[in-house]
């Protein structure tokens, strides 16, 4: 019997062995700067970036970073987190995560615009292999980007990645925000305009409770499967998808019953009113609570929506100024064979500020590489939000990966014109990591 055991026990670690050698070994981990080129602007007191892993690791990486500054004065002009010590920043990517901060504060008032500082990544380790990105230059001035390529910050989670990324292609700057850092967003044109997170997604109907009413458990369950966009016919429960202010859910001085996916509470009372011109007041509740919150938000013509949580019963900020975005990746509500769905992928344009796309077919005389003035000039620009949408990528069959037939051409409220190209989604045998995709754009000139 024993002999037996030993032969089972002796197969068994044969099996496993064997499987194990015929496991692909994983690529390289590179270590790359979130850019090559980035500028800080006369009105910018500081400027942040980050240093980015391809995949976690089980322990801390350290990387050491040299600088170099051109016209100022380490400690009399500029600072930066963590701090150099002899012309070196010693950074830790925490074990388990993708990234680490640098940030270069101001200390001067005055700059000319011609100083910078360069960083370069001297050392890594944990046998990380240095990426294309190794170095970066920040000028102390606005830039315009000729063009970079980028792997966008969406975080783990796979196809429900917990980050959205907005993209600037002037500045070569991505903006990642947690898709559940805020539950509600005010519109900050002349119109009244509260919009609910769609990126949860979040769902709403009015109601004639009042906020700080009781709602009973079966209550709860029966408002929370009403409510579940579980693939049936509920767009009467979410704002209108081409982002119209007039189509939003959320009217003044009603009393909604807003559900939140994926937070906790996921259900409350909500009731908004304009308290002047310039300020919404915003009263909730948790569904089962009489205790009523309140909170003024003051409209700032800077950015397209202030952001409110709830969990932290203050505004946050989720989207950049409405001048220093193009396009959003994220995960969304959208539509499908009629119904409301939740979309990995998706990308939208900045169309409030004035930002216009256009898809272009790849032929066998145009193309990413030869695209040109005239050819951009006579492209059919759409200020839809969803003029990419996901069209950029397919998820399943023989083609799953990026969408080798069109590239875009986004066009920024300047007039500058990038063309656009989406390079890893992370499926099928593209070779990226969903959450992370990479694209690269390039000024058309």
């Amino acid at each position: 019997m024993k002999k037996y055991l030993y032969l089972s026990l002796m197969f068994a670690g044969l099996f496993v062995t064997s499987c194990s050698d015929d496991d692909p070994p994983l690529p390289d981990n590179t270590i790359n700067f979130s850019a090559t080129e980035l500028g800080i602007s006369e009105t910018e007191s500081n400027k942040s970036f980050t240093l980015n892993i391809d995949r976690a690791e089980s322990s801390d990486i350290a990387v050491s970073i040299g600088i170099n500054t051109n016209g100022i004065d380490y400690g009399d002009d500029i600072t930066t987190t963590p701090a150099a010590t002899d012309n070196t920043i010693n950074v830790t990517i925490p074990a388990g995560s993708t990234s680490a901060t640098i940030m270069v504060t101001k200390v001067a008032e005055l700059f000319d615009g011609d100083e910078s500082i360069s960083f370069d990544i001297k050392s890594v380790s944990g046998g990380l292999v240095l990426g294309d990105k190794k170095s970066l230059k920040l000028t102390f001035s606005a830039i315009v980007s000729e063009g970079a390529s980028l792997t966008l910050n969406g975080g783990e989670g796979g196809a429900s990645a917990v980050n959205s990324v907005y993209v600037d292609f002037s500045s070569n700057e991505q903006t990642s925000v947690a898709r559940n850092s805020w539950n509600l967003g005010f519109y900050n044109g002349s119109e009244f305009g509260v919009i609910l997170n769609n990126v949860l997604p979040a769902t709403a109907t009015a109601t004639d409770l009042t906020v700080d009413a009781v709602i009973s458990e079966a209550d709860e369950t029966a408002y929370k499967t009403e409510l579940s966009l579980n693939y049936t016919d509920k767009f009467a429960y979410i704002d209108d998808l081409s982002g119209e202010i007039s189509g939003t859910i959320i009217k003044e001085g009603k009393v909604y019953l807003v559900n939140f996916a994926e937070q906790t509470p996921q259900l409350y009372k909500v009731k908004v009113s304009q308290k002047d011109a310039n300020t919404y007041t915003l009263q909730y509740a948790a569904s089962n609570s009489s205790t009523v919150n309140s909170l003024d938000i003051p409209k700032d013509a800077k950015y397209n929506f202030t952001y409110a949580s709830f969990v932290d019963n203050k505004i946050v900020q989720v989207e950049p100024e409405k001048e220093k975005w193009d396009i959003q990746w994220t995960r969304a509500v959208y539509h499908a064979q009629g119904i409301p769905y939740v979309f990995a992928d998706m990308v939208f344009i900045n169309n409030r500020a004035g930002i216009t796309a256009a898809s272009v077919e790849i032929t066998s005389t145009l193309n990413y590489t030869n695209v040109s003035v005239t050819d951009a000039a006579n492209a059919a620009f759409s200020s839809d939000v969803d003029v990419i949408g996901s069209n950029w990528r397919a998820t399943t069959g023989n083609n799953a990966g990026v969408t080798q037939t069109h590239f875009y051409l986004v066009k920024d409220a300047a007039g500058n014109i990038y063309k656009l190209r989406f390079l890893k989604l992370g499926v099928g045998s593209d070779g990226g990591t969903r959450g992370y995709p990479q694209i690269e754009y390039a000024l058309v000139k």
